[in-house]
């Protein structure tokens, strides 16, 4: 008598960026829902290969970060980098995963660009004593190049990061109604009214909703002894999983680590980089607005606002 086939179990949820957007606030947060399995570990990159004309691994390497789930209705991992891999990370999915779901969250892009500044910064994959204006010049350098969004240029992502609008039809067009998009702003201001609209969009009961723990999480810490920020790195990425089924603890941990090895970084960019950011992103926000306004997303934020300047 033969084995009976293995029924891999797969995610039908997916947070599919943008990266520094509250993602893994997002994925946190639903992660409390009894009706919502997360993965294992937030970032999985499953489908990221094929940004890059790259083969995707055995569907069973990403199905593992899934098998403990039950009687979840969803399935959910969030991987900032899918959504800039526009078409064919798109119908890979939809392909792979047929019916699932995908969540995009986005951010001001010149926000997004300081606050990704200040994270490869606090990665340590950028020179600690580089100055914004200096990271801007790299970055554009490397954008002018159409090359920014190679793997070896992923530290200098910051500016052609923002381009949304490079994208968003192309994930219209596959995902359709499947696609949820909230706006940071919204995220960070009311987390609970934000998850309630994605609950009722999953049809999920949103009564847990408001005894969820909604602290924000991911944010980017400057560091004193590079050695020391290195091995802190190393430690979180190789006990993710612990971390996760421990986050309290985690918590206490972080506190104490940046007591010894955090330091103060200017937080707001110069009235000089501001400006150029804007009139980078004018006719983008411009594209983006109208392209939401065409899938029916007309409640916008004042930032998308710049493109009519």
């Amino acid at each position: 008598m033969s084995a009976g086939k293995v029924t891999l179990e797969l995610p039908n949820l997916l947070i599919i960026g943008v990266a520094k957007a509250a993602t893994t606030s997002l994925f946190r947060y639903l992660a409390q829902h009894p009706d919502i399995f997360p993965s294992d570990v937030k970032e999985l990159r499953y489908f990221t290969p094929l940004r890059y004309d790259e083969p995707l691994e055995p569907i069973e390497n990403y199905s593992i970060h899934f098998q403990k789930r039950t009687q979840e209705r969803y399935a959910v991992e969030a991987t900032p980098g899918y959504f800039p891999g526009g078409l064919v990370v798109a119908e890979g999915i939809d392909q792979t995963l047929p019916g699932a779901r995908a969540i995009l969250s986005l951010r001001d892009p010149r926000d997004r660009c300081w606050s990704y500044f200040r994270f490869v910064k606090s990665r340590v994959r950028i020179p600690q004593d580089m100055d914004f204006d200096t990271y801007l010049d790299r970055c554009e350098e490397l954008h002018r190049a159409g090359v920014d969004s190679a793997r070896e240029h992923q530290p200098f992502w910051g500016l052609g990061g923002g381009c949304y609008d490079a994208w968003l039809p192309s994930w219209a067009d596959v995902f359709d109604d499947r696609l949820r998009i909230v706006f940071f702003d919204d995220v960070m201001a009311e987390p609970e009214a934000s998850v309630t609209g994605i609950c009722r969009w999953l049809d999920l009961d949103t009564t847990p909703v408001a005894h969820f723990d909604y602290a924000p999480d991911n944010k980017s810490e400057q560091y004193r002894h590079k050695t020391l920020q290195l091995a802190a790195l190393s430690l979180n990425r190789r006990a993710e999983q612990f971390f996760t089924r421990h986050r309290r603890l985690k918590t206490t941990m972080k506190a104490l680590y940046h007591r010894t090895n955090s330091r103060a970084l200017v937080d707001t960019p110069s009235a000089e980089s501001w400006v150029r950011l804007a009139e980078f992103y004018r006719p983008r926000c411009a594209a983006l607005s109208h392209q939401l306004t065409q899938i029916g997303v007309t409640r916008q934020p004042e930032w998308l606002r710049q493109g009519d300047d």
